[in-house]
């Protein structure tokens, strides 16, 4: 239908209605996808009104910007250009089309809103380069989300009452342009300016103010991040949270700002902002699983193929899913192979360590989220590793990756992290004038990835907060008025450089490292990543690392075998839809190896396993099973994670004097040898205050030259000056001896 009379064009613009109406009724009734025979959207619609079971309430309707321009160029411009005029347009034709289509009265079918997402590359705008010339045009930015405010009301219609005496006329008023404006004649008595507003009968809808910040990789070397105000409404409201990585698609709009509330005046900078229209998640298969949820997930299985069903999960992820089951099957030689080629995708720039990337692997996938039960409290199914020894072995780059993979994380250096970054900061809201807490790290972080690089050179207040976020799995802050519990439900991936710069093997791993002994307990991996020396490594290393700069060794390249987008989802659907059950045997197995690690001391003083060691074997052989797509926890699994275990943190924790493994280390701080010495100086101190107690001036000096006599004669090491200084300190506070300055009286 081509009209071309003035009285059909929308004021201001070129466009025909008319001809708007035609070309997106032809679209919704024909465009097809390539490897589809029926209509996609017709399809669509019909299966959206069916999913709705009162009809009154509408629906919302997603159209793809991209197949727009692919079916009428003309259109998608116009789309792109006048948003404002066009929406309306589309979202009363696609009320007809579905009026014909169900043969229902029109009052029963309420309002169709159609949602635009994937615009062109052209309209996917970055955040810094927007101008003025994209105001009121549709625009796509990606970003995350840093902040979202609490739900306020808009007012969709106003009810408006006259006050003069005896009249009582009400007008209702729909919302206009974005503004309401109040009536000024009162149609029933003549009265001028007398209508009053009435709260009660206007009709609101939910509002939320998000804030957008630029994604870490679009940011140009030596700026700073930039920010943008976002406005949803309705069921956009409360559909993302701090930290998901987002693309939204909506108009960007400028509004005046008052300096001055009582005036009319305006300043000549206006705000601008973006009315939402469609949020889509960047990376599909975003982890979203609520604590409401867990109870009926454990009752599933992968058997029941929720993640096949189309109306859950729409029909491109059923798509992405089939593959990622195909590929979890894949075997070879009667075994599958799919762990194999994860370990080869997982930095296949980084020579070797492959028992470290499969470590890695399993903080990524994480244990089974158990029910919350009241006697119990929440069980930390997240997993939590350290990385630790001399430079140059690829700490940094492993970790890089990870938070690379991870659906969702955050990056952070130690030493450039505060405690209030970590947490969550106050701040006051520059629109409302209110106090809100700006989430931080380990908060925006939640179930997912937080990275800490540099961990032994963060602030010692800064790290006193991972203590309770590691294993409660919670923040608790508690500043300007706001007492509050934040969720930190995320696995820490942390590197550490020792004190001396390179691994001190004459060392215990609490020594080498600047970190207080109870916090290194929190983690379930520790790997030492040390620089052996070694000729035939060395070289193996050598041509590597050459390969991957020269000619020859570019051609000879071994590409990933899962791609990046895949390996992303992998993890995506492991974590959302794969629950492992440990069974019988497994629980008999994990009950063994526990015992036996229990048991692997010399004596009743050295402790090989805590507690703590044990719920690290069951998150990391739940994790094993995740990686294979597999609903049961094995007897292989826990095999696999008693070695994986013994590979990292017991290798870790192996004395340096004695050669076995001393896990109370981690706790005390100190390892058997150094505790019997500490014991065996405080008894003698004992001894040779108890022999010189008869003296009147007795003096620290001539008590450090009596232990030292003892010592020589009995073929001991000396005591050091720090020592010697404990060893008295421990005197003084159990009361045995009263110290003032260098004398010292013996009770």
């Amino acid at each position: 239908m081509d009209v071309a009379d003035e009285g059909n064009f929308v004021y201001g613009t070129d466009i025909n209605e008319a001809q708007v109406k035609s070309d997106f009724r032809r679209f919704i009734r024909s465009f097809k996808l390539q490897d589809q025979e029926q209509n996609h959207y017709l399809q669509e619609l019909h299966r959206v009104w069916d999913k709705q079971s009162n009809k009154a309430q509408g629906i919302k309707f997603t159209i793809c910007g991209s197949h727009i321009h692919e079916f009428n160029k003309k259109l998608y411009d116009h789309l792109v250009t006048f948003p404002t005029e066009m929406i309306p347009i589309f979202d009363y034709e696609l009320w007809e089309i579905s009026l014909r289509d169900l043969r229902v009265q029109p009052e029963d079918l309420g309002p169709c809103q159609v949602k635009i997402n994937y615009l062109l590359e052209n309209d996917s705008k970055v955040m810094r380069n927007m101008n003025p010339t994209d105001i009121e045009k549709l625009v796509s930015v990606q970003g995350i989300v840093i902040r979202c405010s609490d739900l306020v009301p808009d007012m969709n219609t106003g009810t408006f009452r006259c006050t003069t005496d005896g009249c009582k006329h009400e007008v209702k008023v729909k919302l206009s342009h974005w503004t309401i404006e109040e009536p000024t004649r009162c149609e029933n008595c003549g009265a001028s300016h007398s209508f009053q507003i009435m709260h009660n009968d206007c009709a609101f809808s939910d509002r939320q103010i998000l804030k957008l910040q630029e994604k870490p990789e679009l940011i140009p070397e030596g700026e700073t991040p930039q920010s943008i105000s976002i406005c949803c409404f309705d069921d956009l409201v409360d559909s993302v949270r701090p930290g998901d990585r987002v693309e939204i698609t909506g108009i960007y709009k400028a509004s005046a700002v008052q300096p001055v509330r009582r005036l009319n005046t305006v300043n000549a900078v206006y705000r601008t902002y973006i009315d939402a229209i469609a949020i889509t998640a960047e990376k599909k298969g975003r982890v979203e699983l609520q604590d409401d949820d867990l109870p009926s997930l454990f009752t599933g299985s992968l058997a029941d193929e929720k993640d096949l069903d189309p109306d859950i999960v729409g029909e491109e992820e059923v798509v992405w899913n089939r593959r990622i089951r195909d590929m979890a099957q894949e075997t070879k030689d009667g075994k599958r192979t799919i762990v194999g080629k994860l370990i080869q995708s997982f930095a296949p720039s980084i020579y070797d360590e492959d028992e470290v990337k499969k470590g890695l692997l399993c903080q990524l996938f994480g244990g089974t989220s158990k029910a919350i039960e009241s006697s119990r409290g929440r069980t930390r199914p997240e997993i939590n590793t350290l990385l630790c020894g001399d430079p140059s072995t690829a700490k940094s780059q492993l970790l890089q990756y990870a938070y690379k993979l991870a659906p969702r994380g955050m990056y952070t250096s130690g030493k450039g992290s505060s405690a209030v970054g970590l947490t969550a900061s106050i701040n006051r809201d520059p629109s409302t004038g209110e106090i809100v807490l700006e989430s931080g790290a380990l908060v925006l972080s939640d179930r997912g990835l937080c990275c800490i690089d540099e961990f032994d050179k963060m602030d010692d207040n800064a790290r006193a907060i991972l203590h309770e976020a590691m294993e409660q799995q919670t923040v608790s802050v508690a500043k300007a008025g706001i007492v509050c519990s934040l969720n930190a439900r995320t696995a820490i991936l942390a590197t550490a450089n020792p004190k001396e710069s390179s691994y001190d093997p004459k060392k215990s791993v609490v020594d080498n490292i600047n970190m207080p002994a109870n916090l290194m307990s929190r983690f379930d991996f520790i790997w030492l990543m040390l620089d052996k020396r070694n000729k035939d490594m060395d070289r193996r290393l050598a041509e590597h690392l050459v390969s991957m700069y020269s000619e020859a060794g570019v051609r000879k390249k071994e590409e990933a075998q899962v791609e990046p987008d895949l390996f992303r989802r992998y993890v995506a659907f492991a974590k959302k839809w794969v629950h492992p059950k440990i069974n019988d045997a497994a629980a008999a197995s994990l009950i063994k190896n526990y015992s036996e690690l229990r048991n692997q001391g010399a004596s009743a003083e050295v402790i090989t396993a805590t507690p703590r060691i044990l719920e690290t074997l069951i998150r990391i052989a739940e994790s094993l099973a995740k990686l294979e797509l597999r609903d049961e926890v094995t007897v292989d699994d826990v095999s696999e994670a008693v070695r994986l275990l013994k590979a990292a943190t017991y290798a870790a924790c192996v004395d340096p004097e004695t050669g076995l493994i001393d896990m109370e280390q981690l706790v005390a701080g100190a390892g058997a040898s150094r505790r019997r010495r500490v014991k065996e100086l405080d008894a003698l101190l004992t001894e040779v205050c108890a022999d010189l107690a008869k003296i009147d001036m007795l003096t620290t000096d001539q008590i450090k030259a009596a232990m030292n006599e003892k010592l020589g004669s009995q073929n001991e090491q000396l005591m050091s000056d720090a020592e010697f200084n404990k060893a008295l300190e421990t005197a003084h506070q159990e009361g045995s001896i009263v110290r003032r300055g260098k004398q010292v009286d013996v009770r």
